[in-house]
């Protein structure tokens, strides 16, 4: 019996292991060329400034000014592509025409989306990745974070407060995780709207708009349930103990990043079950 469990367990493995190779192959062409495309304008915005110390017009000014602009523009795009595209390749992939193959094949699932969620972790981490090299090279300045830091840092001691560098980097990092986390809600809210939706055979995607919208609002109940156990007077008392600022938001953000974790799981494990009970293709 033993052995017949192992193999389960090593067989599931190696299915997981397949589904997100195969997520890769059909979603990192399109991340590619995004990132690639990224890339290339932050060198032409380093490469325009760089010549802009050379012509030094105020007509090539102008320019410059208005392609940073289009630059920061596009930074926003990529943003909200990132929430975009994989919601559309979840929709395309689970609901329209290739959601017949998809739940044809001999796999669990909770298979196909663990697989999903692995791959939306990593391609998420990858753009940001992208996002923090391209400014950079627009800045035409390495270190723009580490002067961040110090910046940082010298502000607070205007205001009193000696904080350590390492704490500031750490608080900066907990931030980075909890945006990164942040993305993957709202993802996988709107993929959890829509499954929920679509398990009604009339007006799905109606249905996922509301869904959408009671998904938000139970979530802004819990921010309100979170911030009133928050002013209860012995966590009031408990962050007054803690040092300093930068500890305090730390504790805020570890606690904020493991809320987020919870609610993943939770809209995963949602949209797993109804994609497996209640799925109604369009």
């Amino acid at each position: 019996a033993s052995d017949v469990y192992k193999r389960q367990i090593q067989g599931g493995i190696s299915m997981l292991g397949k589904c997100i190779k195969n997520e890769f192959v059909n979603r990192s062409g399109l991340v590619g060329m995004i990132s690639a495309g990224v890339m290339l304008f932050a060198v032409i915005v380093l490469g325009l400034d760089k010549l802009y110390n050379v012509v030094g017009t105020t007509a090539f000014a102008v320019f410059v000014k208005l392609v940073d602009v289009m630059f920061a523009l596009a930074m926003f795009a990529v943003i909200v592509m990132v929430v975009l595209l994989p919601c559309l390749d979840f929709r395309n992939r689970f609901f329209k025409d290739q959601g017949y193959l998809t739940h044809t094949l001999p796999v669990k699932t909770s298979t196909l989306i663990g697989a999903r969620l692995i791959c939306d972790l990593v391609m998420i981490a990858w753009m940001a990745a992208v996002y923090g090299l391209a400014v950079c090279v627009a800045t035409g300045n390495f270190e723009v974070f580490s002067d961040f830091v110090g910046f940082v840092q010298q502000f607070l001691s205007m205001s009193g407060m000696i904080v350590d560098r390492s704490l500031i980097v750490l608080d900066g990092v907990l931030a980075l995780l909890m945006m990164w986390l942040g993305v993957m809600c709202n993802i996988w809210t709107i993929n959890a709207a829509y499954a929920f939706g679509h398990a009604f055979t009339k007006w799905e995607r109606i249905w996922s708009v509301v869904f959408f919208a009671l998904i938000q609002m139970i979530c802004g109940i819990l921010v309100v349930v979170f911030n009133e156990i928050l002013s209860k007077q012995d966590i009031d008392l408990f962050l007054e103990q803690i040092s300093s600022t930068a500890k305090q938001y730390l504790i805020v953000l570890v606690t904020v990043t493991i809320i987020e974790v919870v609610g993943i799981a939770v809209l995963a494990v949602a949209t797993t079950l109804t994609c497996k009970h209640k799925l109604n293709l369009e």
